[in-house]
């Protein structure tokens, strides 16, 4: 069996910050290399009650742990909330404190995080893909100039762009992306990327999504990167998932990415159905069945297997004993 890496995405911060750093001391324990977090200024529900700044956490889990590597899954550098520089600037500084230990993951956001900073405006996904697109350009630049340069760009402009506090290692930009023509985008503008399944089943990874990042990569005369696929699974029904977490599925709801706040998005959960759940979560019948679909995967090229977890060591222990073993 080929190996891989399993990391965790350890929540989408419905806990009190301490609880997430606390994890990553316990995740490198139990062995994991990576960790991943979500990136949030507003919960998924409103009745969660916790959204924590991420980057404060980031900062204390990495001065906590000694190897491990982590970062936002994802972080949203298109403008209002995270100015390209901004994230540029952070990102280059943990890396200084912590060198090759903290991971750069960009996407093109969610209406619930980002709409407030527009002043209600949310930009369609042609708009806010050029925008991250842009973004990450900016921040390579500054990443890599060795001296102050201008930037004329179609949103972000300035005649005087320098970044001071250099990263001590080269960082890579992993790209969410979900259909073909975010694929693409991602080879060209980013090094490796995510997407997530089973949205995206093995065989429209391997037939459709993987091949555009090739392609957007080649044409970008960049090479081969890695692919990361995040897995949602659940050891019961669909039908029992609904019954049982429904606010917890609002990013599973229609159209989430463009529902503005999170009471609208637990509103919207009334609507889901099992079917459509069935599209977004692995159904499993146990560990077993979970590792036969992570084998299919890894065949449709994956590098990388993130599952979800919440902070809560007892689902931490149960996939360390379970996963690590067979693909570590």
């Amino acid at each position: 069996m080929a190996k891989t890496i399993v990391s965790l995405d350890i929540g989408e911060n419905y806990y009190d910050p301490m609880r997430f750093v606390e994890a990553a001391v316990y995740g490198e324990e139990l062995g994991f290399k990576r960790l991943w977090y979500g990136d949030h200024f507003m919960p998924w529900y409103h009745t969660s009650d916790r959204s924590n700044f991420v980057w404060s956490v980031m900062a204390s889990a990495l001065d906590r742990t000694k190897k491990l590597e982590l970062g936002p899954l994802v972080t949203t550098p298109i403008g209002a909330r995270y100015h390209p520089a901004l994230i540029a600037q952070a990102s280059a500084t943990l890396d200084n404190m912590y060198p090759g230990r903290f991971l750069v993951s960009v996407g093109s956001g969610e209406a619930v995080n980002e709409a407030c900073f527009w002043n209600d405006r949310w930009p369609d996904w042609e708009e806010r893909m050029a925008r991250l697109c842009e973004g990450i350009t900016l921040m390579n630049r500054l990443w890599d100039s060795k001296k102050h340069f201008s930037f004329k760009g179609d949103y972000f402009s300035s005649s005087f762009y320098y970044l001071y506090s250099k990263p001590r290692t080269h960082l890579d930009v992993y790209f969410s992306a979900v259909g073909p023509k975010a694929g693409y985008f991602a080879g060209k503008y980013g090094d490796h990327l995510i997407t997530l399944s089973p949205w995206n089943d093995p065989e429209r990874i391997r037939d459709v999504l993987l091949p555009q990042f090739r392609k957007g990569q080649k044409d970008a005369k960049k090479s081969k990167g890695r692919l990361l696929v995040h897995i949602d699974y659940s050891f019961k029904s669909h039908a029992q998932i609904l019954k049982d977490a429904r606010w917890e599925l609002t990013p599973f709801v229609k159209n989430s990415v463009d529902i503005k706040t999170p009471i609208a998005l637990e509103e919207a959960t009334k609507k889901l159905t099992a079917e459509r759940l069935s599209h977004f979560v692995e159904s499993c019948k146990n560990w077993d069945d979970l590792i036969k679909r992570l084998d299919r995967y890894i065949e449709a090229g994956a590098d990388e297997i993130v599952l979800f977890s919440a902070p809560v060591k007892k689902e931490m222990e149960d996939v360390a004993k379970n996963i690590l073993p067979v693909f570590q």
